[in-house]
Order: C-alpha cells, then sequence, then structure tokens
C-alpha cells in the first residue's frame, strides 16, 4: 500500500487530506468521526475570545444549484465559534491525546492587537495542538471588528500580526488568505515577511447568492434580514486553483509552502 504519511511544515499526519476550519470541524464529536473515517487532520472551526460571539438562530446557508439540482456552490452567513473558549480548548485537547498521529491544527480570530494573541496562543499551545492558522479571510460578520478580511486586505497587517504571533509561540503558523482582494501575491509576501510558516488559501468570496424578492432581503433571510456571506463549493475551485498558482509561480514567493482549500 502507498505510504501517504506527509511532513507539512513540521506538522505530521498519515495523509496530506485534512479538513478545512468550518462547521464540521467545530466540536469534539464531529472531528472524532472524521478521524475515524480517516482524515488525516484538521483545523479545527475559529476560535476567538469570550464572550462568544452569537450566531443568528436560523438558517445560515444559501446554494446555487444547476440545472440538475447538482449543488454548484454554497453561501454561509455563519461567524466563528459560537461555544466558550475554555470548552474548545478543552475537546482539542481530549481530541489530540487520543488520536496523537493526526494533525491538530487551530484556527484563530482575535482584535488586531497583541495582547490577545499572546494570550490565546498561550492557551492553545497547553492543549497539545501541532499548529495554527490565522484567520484573515472571513468576508462576513467579523470586519467591523478589525478581524478577518478586514485584516486580511491590508498587508501591512498581515506582517505585523504575523509577527507577534512567531515571537509568541512555537507552533508553526499558518496564513489563512482572503480572496477578496486584487493580487493574492501581496498578502502572501506580507505572510512570508512577518516569518509565516505556510499560507492556505482561499477562504470563501464575499457572495449574495439569491434575493427574496418578497422582502427584498438577501437569502437565507432571518425575521425579514439577510446579508452577504462567504461563497465556497465546486464553483470556487477554478478561482482557488489559480490563486494558488500565482503563488507558487512568483519567484519572490518561491518555497513557501501552500495549503490549497476552497473556502
Amino acid at each position: 500500500m502507498a505510504n501517504l504519511a506527509t511532513d507539512f511544515v513540521g506538522i505530521k499526519s498519515p495523509n496530506p487530506f485534512w479538513l478545512a476550519s468550518a462547521p464540521p470541524t467545530d466540536k469534539e464529536y464531529n472531528v472524532r468521526r472524521a478521524f475515524d473515517a480517516g482524515w488525516g487532520g484538521v483545523v479545527w472551526k475559529t476560535l476567538g475570545l469570550d464572550p462568544a460571539i452569537v450566531n443568528v438562530n436560523g438558517p445560515r446557508y444559501g446554494a446555487v444549484w444547476g440545472p440538475d439540482r447538482r449543488l454548484l456552490g454554497m453561501n454561509n452567513i455563519e461567524l466563528i465559534t459560537d461555544r466558550p473558549l475554555e470548552t474548545n480548548l478543552q475537546e482539542i485537547k481530549a481530541v489530540k491525546r487520543d488520536y496523537p498521529d493526526r494533525a491538530m491544527v487551530v484556527s484563530l480570530m482575535v482584535p488586531c492587537e497583541e495582547e490577545p494573541w499572546r494570550y490565546i496562543l498561550k492557551r492553545v499551545e497547553e492543549t497539545g495542538a501541532d499548529g495554527v492558522e490565522l484567520n484573515f479571510g472571513c468576508p462576513h460578520g467579523m470586519s467591523e471588528r478589525g478581524m478577518g478580511s478586514a485584516v486580511g486586505q491590508v498587508p501591512e497587517y498581515i506582517e505585523m500580526v504575523t509577527r507577534w504571533c512567531k515571537a509568541n509561540t512555537r507552533m508553526p503558523v499558518i496564513v489563512k488568505l482572503t480572496p477578496n482582494i486584487a493580487d493574492i501575491r501581496k498578502p502572501a509576501a506580507a505572510a512570508l515577511a512577518g516569518g509565516a510558516d505556510a499560507v492556505s488559501l482561499i477562504n470563501t468570496i464575499n457572495s449574495i447568492t439569491s434575493v427574496d424578492l418578497d422582502l427584498f432581503a438577501p437569502e437565507p433571510t432571518i425575521d425579514g434580514k439577510g446579508a452577504h456571506g462567504g461563497y465556497c463549493g465546486p464553483a470556487v475551485k477554478p478561482i482557488a486553483l489559480n490563486m494558488v498558482a500565482e503563488i507558487a509561480r512568483d519567484p519572490e514567493l518561491h518555497g513557501l509552502p501552500i495549503s490549497g482549500i476552497g473556502g
């Protein structure tokens, strides 16, 4: 049998197939199911500081369907984890203890100040996690707080926060890039300048998949209101592949490890 074992920036796993940060990696139960099914690693759904954010109580997904009703793309308005930080940390520690051969990377998003990053990095290290992913990509819901794509669209911020993280953790630092930018090479270069061990891309694309014509609001609607969200799915793959290629073939970024994802 072929040996698919990988070593990505020092993070070892039995195969290179990892679940990206998303609802399927938001809790212990789901991640254990993934590892039992054979996935080589996960990026735990994005953690923030307490008090936890509040997701809408209603539908969080919209979709674009083909003529044969196959899914072409999916839009989500879900925010980062809405569970307490301590709960997530305890579950990460338990899963890593029971699956020591699987890659456990933790996605993080906190305010653009050094002390919150120093604090949460220390807490994640205590779980035994293998690495962290800096979420500079979310196009919805957190930008007004100076997080997500509000950071990922400013190369100077990317470099600054990456430097903070490299100075405050022993773990490999992966920088997750937003596609909502004119030239993906600029944020990649900023991550490299800040000392990033790797980049991952792409995060979701800012989108509105449909509009409720009775309410004149983006779908999904909750209490008559809607919002833009992040687009992923099959339709996004060509865009993701192109952006990965732009970084990979840039001479100034040569050798920068890349994790390819689709939202």
